[in-house]
């Protein structure tokens, strides 16, 4: 956390971690033992609920949220977010509940929850999320091969069957088959490569929780010079700027040391929880099985190889409860503190959740705000167009207070500022947006800004960078500009890359000093 301040970076992007610790510290009691079934299941019927929902929405065109969709299957949302955080965060609760149904217990229930988050993962139809349950299956089915191969072997070809007609095992041929692994991955590589150039500039303490984010156009564009090709996104729907693989966003935030030990202690954990398992006698207990938790935990494991769970919520949570239950079973339930000192330190971690949740919240709510009156105002009539503008200069000034190391705040209210005339106000947010967070819709802004000033060389060569890191925006470049002129030398770019090119710089006047 230090060195993400040090690099200026916003310490409430690191808030998700507190609650996901404490959930760790938690399940590694006593106290945290006896009530993990009961919490586990409620997360198994969450999981269920939420994969009858995005089945419904998918599949029925039921409860679906307003918004165009590239694909079917990105109106499985379940409200929570994409397909793939979905997806993601019915892996735990889909293992929970085979490994229950596997044990015997609760059958129907079991299994209807189990049908319902199967049927929700088809539904989203990513891929990670489906490697990484059946990764933990094959461990659950596994540690008793004898019982359970052939239900195991019916049950698969039931979900393979699911699958197929979900169209996801279509979609994977067809791509295989014509070579375009690269759609298939949604282009992860520029992730990857982009991530290995952060690591490369900070390999031992990292760039700080959360700033392998902002640090991703300078990260691409160092990869881009390296492996000399353009690496931008061919699909509207798949734009990012993370690697999608947590050990190397962990590896670029706290630098290579810390996370190679942190990956020494999940291996150890497994190992442990596996040697627990053949330790552990079969029958009723009040303790979750150590047979439990390991697919579990094993899953996560892969599902981060291609995603980022410790970054969604739904997982994080579950995946840190999990972990500190294997903790106690491998070493037995930690001793917490003496009461007055246990009880002043949840007293702290509670007062810094809430106080963090306000700012972040409020800080979000004013952003959104502020967007939505700059959107309305244009179409507005009358006096009604400049009372949205000044509405939104207020609560993107609020956004900013509250947090004003997010580089988004800043770009809102730079557009604020410009829409009431205030050019050098807007020029002065913008700039700091850009300082804390290179974005290709800042560049935009920054180069109506610079056109607005008379400088039509620096807003062309905004424009041809904002255009480099992401192609849609050419359509919003003023006809002033030549978006024909801009395309071309973003073509000529790409073509010198290959021969020893470089990408198209900052201008010299917004470059980090």
């Amino acid at each position: 956390m230090a060195v993400g301040l040090f690099h200026g970076r916003d310490p409430l992007d690191a808030l998700p971690l507190v609650p996901a610790l404490a959930l760790l510290a938690w399940g590694a009691t006593a106290a945290g033992e006896t009530t993990a079934r009961r919490a586990l299941s409620l997360l198994v019927a969450c999981g269920a609920a939420t994969g009858f929902l995005a089945t419904l929405q998918r599949f029925a065109g039921l409860l679906r949220l307003p918004v165009e969709a590239p694909e079917p299957r990105f109106h499985a949302t379940a409200w929570i977010g994409n397909p793939g955080d979905v997806g993601a965060a019915l892996v735990i609760p889909a293992l929970l509940a085979a490994s229950s149904l596997a044990r015997g217990e609760r059958r129907l229930a079991s299994g209807a929850a189990l049908v319902a988050c199967v049927a929700g993962l088809a539904a989203a139809g990513t891929l990670a999320p489906l490697a990484a349950f059946f990764g933990g299956a094959i461990v659950l089915v596994a540690l008793d091969l004898r019982r359970r191969l052939l239900p195991a072997v019916v049950a698969g070809a039931a979900a393979v069957t699911l699958l197929a007609g979900a169209g996801v095992v279509s979609r994977v041929t067809e791509k295989l088959a014509s070579g375009d692994v690269a759609r298939l991955t949604t282009q992860r590589d520029i992730g990857v490569l982009a991530a290995l150039e952060t690591i490369r500039a900070h390999p031992i303490l990292g760039i700080g929780p959360g700033g392998f984010a902002a640090d991703f156009v300078r990260a691409r564009i160092a990869a881009e010079e390296r492996a000399s090709r353009r690496l931008v996104h061919r699909s509207e729907s798949s734009h990012f700027d993370n690697a999608h693989c947590d050990p190397l966003t962990v590896a670029a935030e706290i630098g290579l040391p810390a996370a190679l030990a942190l990956t020494t202690a999940l291996f150890a954990l497994l190992a442990g929880l596996a040697g627990a398992v053949r330790r552990e006698e079969r029958g009723p207990s009040d303790l979750v099985p150590a047979e439990t938790l390991l697919p579990s935990l094993a899953a996560i494991l892969v599902l981060a190889l291609a995603n980022f769970p410790i970054q969604i919520v739904p997982v994080s949570g579950p995946f840190a409860l999990l972990a500190g239950l294997a903790l106690a079973r491998i070493g037995g339930p930690v001793t917490p503190a003496a009461r007055p000192a246990a009880r002043a330190g949840l007293v702290l971690v509670a007062l810094l959740l809430a106080v963090g949740t306000v700012l972040r919240l409020g800080g979000g709510l004013a952003l959104a705000r502020a967007e939505s009156e700059l959107k309305a105002a244009p179409v507005a009539a009358g006096s009604g167009r400049r009372d949205l503008t000044n509405a939104a200069l207020v609560h993107a000034r609020l956004a900013v207070a509250l947090r004003p190391r997010q580089a988004t705040a800043h770009l809102a209210l730079g557009s604020a500022l410009a829409s009431l005339g205030d050019v050098e106000g807007a020029v002065a947010a913008t700039e700091r947006s850009l300082s804390l967070e290179e974005r290709a819709e800042t560049l935009m802004n920054l180069g109506r800004l610079s056109l607005a000033q008379g400088d039509a060389a620096t807003a062309q060569e905004l424009y041809v960078r904002a255009v480099w890191l992401f192609p849609k925006l050419v359509s919003a470049i003023p006809p002033v500009s030549d978006p024909d002129a801009v395309v071309a030398r973003t073509g000529r770019l790409e073509a010198a890359l290959a021969t020893g090119g470089v990408p198209p710089p900052l201008p010299l006047r917004f470059r980090p000093r």
